[in-house]
This record gives C-alpha cells, structure tokens and sequence, in this order.
C-alpha cells in the first residue's frame, strides 16, 4: 500500500487470466464476484497495489463472501457465512500462504475502510490461527508419548475415498486431531480461548485412549506411556470394559489445570460426542465407545471428515487440517527450514504477538526482572503458570470475611458486614447472569462463572483486609472513610474479577467486566494501584495487564460522553488544573527534581503517604477538606452505607458544603498529564525532536488544548490530540515534519491502534438517544488528518501561532516539561540484577543508597582504570555461573547440573569476594 499511483498491469488482462479463472475454480457467485471486482477497482484506483494481483484479489474476494450471511435452504435457523467459499482453496488458487493474507487483509481493511464488524472478523481469523498453531505444536509431543509412531509410519499414503481406512498411528494422529478441531467447532468462544482449547485438546486424547484400551489395539499404544494400567505388560493383562481417566496424569505432565480439564471434558467434550453419536454422525455405543472400533474406524474417520468441511464451507473459516499437510510449511508462510513442530514460532516474528503483549510505556519502571527467560516457556505454559500463582496468592483464604476484618467491621457498624455482603452478592449475581449470556451452553458456564466467582471473592476479602490494615498503621487516617464508601467495593471486587478472568485467559476482554457489573471505567483507575501496591506477588504479565488497562481507561474510557467525569468538571466550574498545579514533585528545574529523587527512588508508585480514600471522597485541589455532616448523596452517584452511630458513637463521614468539592479530579489529572507526557516524549525521541524548548511547546499547546477547550476530548482519545498537538506547532516552527511519518512512530508504541488515526469523531454522540443504534448512525467519523484541517487546526491555530518563530511574543511562558519515571530515577542509583549487589548511577549523583561496612568496589566511565572493571566483572562471573567449580577437577563421567544457590549463600560469597579486594586496593 502507497501513495495513489497507477499500475503498468491493464485491467482487462487481470481479470480475464486472472479474476475469472478464481471465480470459475471457487464456483462463486455474480453477485460476490461483481461486489469483489469493483472493490479491487476502487482500490486499484487510489493506491499502488504492490505485488501479485492475485493476493489482493484474494482480498477482495474474501471480503466480497465474508460480507453477506444468508439461511440454508429449509432451515431458517442455519446460517452460512463465507458464501460456501473455502478459505484454504481459495489462497492455494491465489498462491498465497495464510500468514502473509491475514498481514494483506489488514492493509486491504484500511484501505477500503473496512467496517468494525468485518474487522472483527479478520482478528478473530488471526486469533484462531495463533491457538490453533500453538495447540497443534502442544499435540504432536502429547501424541507421541501416547501412541506408538513407527518410522514406517512417518510415510504418508493417499487413498481414495472408497478404500477402507484402517486404524494405524497415523490415521489415528489424522483422526484425534480433526475430532479434537470438530469439537472446538461447536463452541465458538473456546476457538480464541487459549487454556480451554489446550483443555479440549487433552479431554480428546484422553478419549481416543480410552477407546484404543477399550478396543485393545495395544500395539498403538506407547510401551513407556506414564498412564497405562499397572498390569499392562502381564500375560494376564485384560483390556477394561469402562473408560479409564489420564486427564491427572496429563495435566500434570503438560502443563494443564485439572479442575478446568475436567469441567471441560465433562460440558463440553462428552456433550458435543453424544450430540454426534444420537445423530449417528459417529458410530458408537450409549457409553461413547468403541468409536475406534475395527468395524466403525473407516466410517467414523470418513464422516468427521466431511463434518468438518461443511464446517468450513459454511463458516468461511480456514481448515485446521492444514497443519497435517505435507506442504504445511508453504501454505502456513513459514521458512522452508521450518518444520511443522515450529510453526508456533513463527508468531513471535509478527508486529503484534498474541500472547506476550508489548509492556505500556507508562509500566516499564513497575516490573521486576523476568526470571524465566528459557525456551521452555510456552504459552499453554505461561498461562497455566498464572492460573497456579493465583491459587498460591490465594490459598488458605476463604470467601468471605476473616475473624478480624469482622471485629473490624462491627467496630464500624453492626450492619456493614451484611451490607457489604449483600452487595458483593448482588454483583455476583450480575456477573453470573452476564457470564451464561455468551453461550448456550449455560450449564458449563455457570460453572466457570461459580468458579471464577469465588476466586474473585476470596481475592476480595484479602485484599480488603490488607488495604484496612495498612491504612490502619498511620493514625492520623479515619478508615470509616475507606470502609464505608460504595464505590470503594464496588470497583475493588471488579478488579478481582477482571485479574481472574485475565489469569483464566477468556476472551471477555476489558471493559467487559465493567460492563456486566454497570461501573463506569472512570471510577476504575481509582483501585488499580492501590492493589499492586498492597499485593506485591502480583505476576509480571498481571501487573502489565491492569497497567494497559489504566491507561486504557485513563487515555479514551473515562472521556465518554456518558462518563462522570464530564459532571465532576462541570461541578468544579469548568476549570482544569495544570500540571504544575497538581504535580508531586516540581518541575520547574533540575536541581529541585534531583533533591526529591530520593523520596520516590525504588517505589513502585509515588506518593504512598496518602490515605487510600483520598481517591473516592477528596475534595479537589485547592478546595478545603471535607466536612462532616448529614448524610447527603456523594459526588460521584454513589451513597455510603447507612452506618448507624449505636455502639461506639462514630457517626458515618459525609460530604457536606458546595457542589464545588468534587472528589479525586485532581488524582484523575495528574495520571493523565503523566501518561500524556510519557506518550509525547516517546514520540519526540522517535521523531528525532531534541531541542527541549520546542517539546515544551507542543506540551504548552496541549495543556492549552486540554484546560481550554476539554470538549475536544469528549468521546475521542489522547493519541488523537497528542498527534495533532505535536504536528500543528512542527508546522509553526517551520519544522519539516509530515503527519505521515508522525503516525509511522506512533505505530510502534504498545498501544497504537489503527482505528485510532482512521476513525476520529468529528460530530458527537447524542445523550438523549437512547437507542445505540440511533447514536452510530448520527455519528460521523473520518481520519485523523481530515479531522485536523476540519477541526483541530481551526479552534487551536491562535494558539499555536504564538509559537512561531517569527512570532514577537517575549512574554510567552512555557509550561515545564514533567518529569517522567525515567528522568526521575536516573540520578539515583539503580540496582542491574536482583541477584547482584551491582549498581548503576550518575556520576554527579553524591548520595549513594548502598549501605555496606566496607568501601564497595566502582568503575567511573572514562576515568577508572581498566582494572577495576575487570574486578567487577570477576565477580559478577562468579556470582552467576551455574556451571562447576574449576577446583573440582576433571570427570569421565556425565557432569551434573548444580543448583543454583540460595541468595543467603550468594551473599556470603560476595561479601569474602569484596572483602578480599578491598585489601587488595588498600595495600596498593
């Protein structure tokens, strides 16, 4: 895709040797293939289609058929989508492999404007693929240590379709895999679910292992299996008669969770087979065997065959039998020196990995180092790996209230234990209802949703009871404040929610969670942190989700149309602080930000002196304190609980005085400014923009932007304004810069999202609408650049002008740049390893945090003596090799791998290390 060019190839000549011979070999439709070739006209038209036309034929093609659902004759209920069009044949016809379509597809979707829906489509189309390509590498070792695979086997041999197939390694490796793809088939929210699917995929190995003991086709079976029956090498040795269960053995060996295992195998897998037997699509008997039968093999592998193509057919989605394939490597668009036990790794080459997303920019200096840096880990692995820490961080809790969070409770009121109760009951209740909605198969998940309902709830009480605690420690807090607020729980537990279906890999992403319970994101941002902060064993990829969701709520959620947000502005009279208003340290020059380094230096988070109610009941900066009075509505549409005054005398702290005091804007305002901060200086770095005085320019324009016209913000995001605002004063300062190279850069920060510079609000949302469908439709949305000769440049081109270069204006003053996390640790010593008593540090930097009896060793760059390096370097060897001792001498026989010591002992060493050189240096 390029700048609106023409092509050297005639028209006439791609459809007639091309277009044709795809419609004719794909038997589609006049109607799709009219709609297919006027897009890839329209296209053609406005843009240089670099490549094979027939690659983004295969675009349009896809799009033309994807785009239309219609009923199956006599079945009003079947719907077909793909218009009975084989995505697999159809990029075998156009020569091109499955990796490099969806990458077109994308590109295709921008250029012709492609609608969210058909979007949606295409994300799911690639998200299939990346579990799909992971599971299948998962079950090729399964498979293996299971079944016996001779080499002869190893030999694929085509046979027609009446010749009788029988049960050999390899039709059954074709056969488990295509039951295993059909079942998936039939519930469409596991097709996306990584751990489920994984889940699946071991209910049906276990499956077809009960039915190979059940058959007594005991040559297929693997002799050194970890599962077969302790008996299985006698000569007395019967085959059961009832089915025997390896799902323990199996998820304990690969890396599964054996509670979710078997609620899978027992709703899904043994449901979707019985479905298949009554309607004799399978042979069987009423228990579910001998589907591997020598009588019913040939038919049952026949017909989950053809089951699984006019799955296919009528879908439009791509066959997942292709990893079977010979060419499996072409088709998929790996390297030919791949083979197909890699073919997952090749997710790792592409711009947006699936299953490992990129850190946020604003979290990069909240995540300790990551340990596991071996190739052993997988994602069925990471993910299994969360599901266990959470359990760990939850076990011997209890879903409910301890002893002392009661006493603590009843301190309180006698009734705020059932009313907290009540509430979080309620809650639950919503997110049952909301969680059984997506499927209809209610019965498995009511299940999943109890079971992550009570994981939420013991997270509840546990984190509860520590943030009481530690606000308990400094007695000049009132925690009633803390205790009694709605919201306070309200957005706790649904945080706990949104971390456990997060650790369980659903595809309810956020802000779904929100959306069940009826919580709007603004209030959300308010409990992120002060969890991570009260639960420190939080695993990495957690604490990076709730950090994306931060800023997710943070950068476009909280300025909704329909967002408290907008109120609490209005009530404070419209006025927006500044940055400096509401910064925790100053930034007006450098030596102020280096005194206070020390006050933040290796805090996750700053400011922790404040009380965790500040967030939910605060006045706004510069308004006087709350006072306590009669009970009134807070705020923030939300009551505290009716706390009675009859045991102790403590009457419940209300807010009282003018509509004014609005709560936690300023909180609010400084997390934005920091997140919009380190968002613009990653951008100035990418686009070579190093003169300070022009990035306070663009950062005065903006808070000029955001205090003086705050309505630009309504329902758009803050890359959208960020973008505009740095462009408009490139362009007042006669900067060559195009809007191009801008959206080029952001491109590459985590967050970046295409639909973000293609689809920018221009009119707004109706409130009085109550009909979505109604708002969509009055809404109008065009590309960021249109949006920024329309509107941005009309109502901020004053402003800017003030700016110029050839502007006059002495008395402008520009605002101060903030400090980000980066610039505010830098002059403070920083440690390299966790491992390590190494540290880094600037040179001016005096103060130094290592506290030692004896002068540590230090290398200045450009100054110390080679020497001292090599010193530094001799121990980190030592401290961290894992290999043996050179002392040990020489072995014939096989090297055994050595633990790696305990920090205690590592410590040791270093000190008598330390210790010896410092003697070293003193007698020199």
């Amino acid at each position: 895709m390029g700048v609106p060019v023409g092509t050297n190839v005639p028209d006439d000549d791609i459809y007639n040797t091309k277009f044709l011979d795809l419609c004719k070999g794909l038997n589609l439709d006049k109607n799709a293939a009219s709609r297919a070739w006027e897009t890839y006209l329209a296209v053609k038209e406005n843009y240089s289609l670099d490549g094979d036309p027939s690659h983004w034929l295969a675009c349009a093609i896809y799009v033309a058929c994807r785009n239309v659902t219609e009923h199956t004759v006599g079945d009003s209920e079947t719907l077909i989508e793909g218009n009975l069009v084989s995505l697999t044949r159809l990029l075998r016809l156009c020569n091109i492999s499955l990796i490099h379509f969806i990458g077109k597809s994308k590109k295709w979707a921008d250029m012709i404007n492609m609608p969210p829906e058909l979007r949606r489509k295409i994300d799911k189309l690639e998200k299939n693929f990346a579990v799909s390509m992971v599971i299948f590498k998962k079950f090729q070792p399964i498979f293996g240590a299971m079944f016996n695979i001779s080499k002869d086997e190893q030999t694929k041999t085509r046979c027609s379709k009446k010749q009788k197939v029988t049960c050999s390694a390899s039709k059954l490796f074709e056969f488990c895999w295509t039951l295993f793809i059909v079942a998936k088939s039939e519930f469409p929210d596991l097709s996306e679910n990584l751990v489920n699917s994984y889940h699946l995929l071991l209910a049906c190995c276990d499956y077809v292992y009960t039915n190979i003991l059940i058959a007594d086709l005991r040559d297929l079976l693997n002799k050194s299996f970890g599962g077969l029956p302790h008996d299985f090498e006698s000569t007395s040795y019967v085959s059961p008669s009832k089915p025997v269960c390896v799902i323990d053995y199996l998820c304990q060996q690969y890396d599964g969770i054996t509670t979710d295992a078997k609620v899978i195998k027992e709703y899904f897998w043994k449901t979707n087979l019985k479905k298949l037997i009554e309607k004799k699509v399978l042979k069987g008997d009423p228990d579910l065997n001998l589907l591997l039968d020598v009588v019913n093999f040939d038919f049952n592998y026949k017909a989950i065959n053809k089951r699984y193509e006019q799955y296919v057919l009528s879908v439009g989605e791509f066959d997942e039998r292709i990893f079977l394939s010979e060419n499996a490597n072409i088709e998929i668009g790996a390297s030919n020196e791949c083979t197909t036990e890699d073919l997952a790794k090749e997710m790792k080459n592409q711009k947006n990995n699936l299953f490992n997303p990129q850190t946020p920019l604003t979290g990069r200096n909240h995540l300790k180092p990551k340990i596991d840096l071996s190739d052993e880990s997988t994602p069925v692995k990471n993910a299994s790996e969360m599901v266990f820490k959470i359990q760990s961080i939850l076990a011997d809790c209890s879903p409910y209230p301890s002893d002392k969070l009661i006493t603590l409770l009843k301190s309180c009121s006698t009734t705020l234990k059932s009313e907290i109760e009540d509430l979080i009951n309620m809650l639950g209740s919503k997110f049952c209802s909301q969680y059984c909605q997506v499927d209809h198969n209610s019965a498995l998940h009511n299940d999943f949703a109890e079971k992550r309902l009570i994981m939420a709830k013991i997270w509840f009480y546990k984190l509860f009871e520590n943030i009481i605690a530690k606000e308990a420690k400094n007695p000049k807090y009132d925690i009633k404040n803390l205790i009694c607020h709605t919201i306070f729980h309200e957005t706790l537990f649904a945080c706990c929610l949104e971390m456990v279906i997060f650790a369980c890999n659903s595809q309810r992403a956020f802000p779904w969670v929100l959306n069940a319970l009826q919580i709007h994101p603004y209030h959300f941002y308010k409990v992120i942190e002060v969890i991570v902060r009260v639960e420190d064993k939080l695993p990495r990829d957690m604490i990076k989700h709730l950090n994306r969701v931060e800023e997710q709520v943070l950068d476009s959620l909280s300025w909704q149309s329909e967002s408290p947000l907008w109120d609490l502005i209005n009530r404070n009279n419209k006025l927006i602080p500044h940055y400096d208003d509401i910064a925790l340290v100053s930034v007006g020059g450098g030596a102020q930000v280096s005194h206070l380094n020390h006050k933040i230096e290796n805090n996750r988070f700053a400011h922790k002196d404040s009380p965790v109610s500040d967030r939910f009941i605060s006045p706004a900066p510069g308004q006087p304190n709350i006072k306590v009075g009669k009970q009134v509505t807070v705020n923030e549409n939300r009551q505290y609980f009716s706390v009675s005054s009859r045991s102790n005398g403590v009457s419940l702290p209300t807010v009282t005085g003018p509509i004014k005091k609005i709560g936690t804007l300023g909180l609010f305002f400084r997390k934005f400014y920091n997140l919009a901060s380190v968002r613009m200086q990653d951008l100035c770095y990418q686009l070579s923009i190093n003169d300070e005085d022009l990035m306070r320019k663009i950062w005065t324009c903006f808070e000029h932007v955001i205090i003086e016209h705050t309505d630009m913000m309504r329902d758009r995001h803050l890359d959208q304004i960020l973008m505009c605002t740095i462009y408009i004063i490139c362009r007042v300062v006669n900067l060559n810069l195009s809007f191009q190279a801008i959206m080029k850069c952001y491109r590459t920060q985590p967050q970046s999202a295409s639909h973000i510079y293609r689809s920018v609000l221009i009119t707004p949302r109706n409130p009085s609408q109550e009909n979505d469908g109604a708002q969509r439709d009055t809404e109008q949305r065009i590309d960021l650049i249109k949006f920024y000769n329309t509107i941005f440049v009309q109502i901020v081109r004053d402003n800017a002008l003030k700016y110029s270069t050839n502007s006059n204006n002495d008395n402008l003053t520009l605002s101060p740049l903030p400090a980000t996390k980066t610039q505010l640790q830098s002059p403070t010593t920083r440690r390299v390893n966790d491992r390590l008593p190494i540290f880094i540090r600037k040179l001016e930097a005096q103060a130094s945090p290592i506290k030692s009896p004896i002068r540590p060793l230090s290398y200045c760059i450009n100054q110390s003596p080679k020497k001292d390096l090599e010193n530094i370097n001799m121990i980190t060897m030592r401290a961290i090799t894992k290999k043996r001792n050179i002392s040990d001498g020489h072995h014939d026989g096989p090297i055994t791998k050595q633990k790696t010591p305990s920090p205690p002992v590592i410590t040791k060493r270093l000190q008598g290390l330390l210790e010896e050189r410092m003697e070293h240096n003193t007698d020199k």
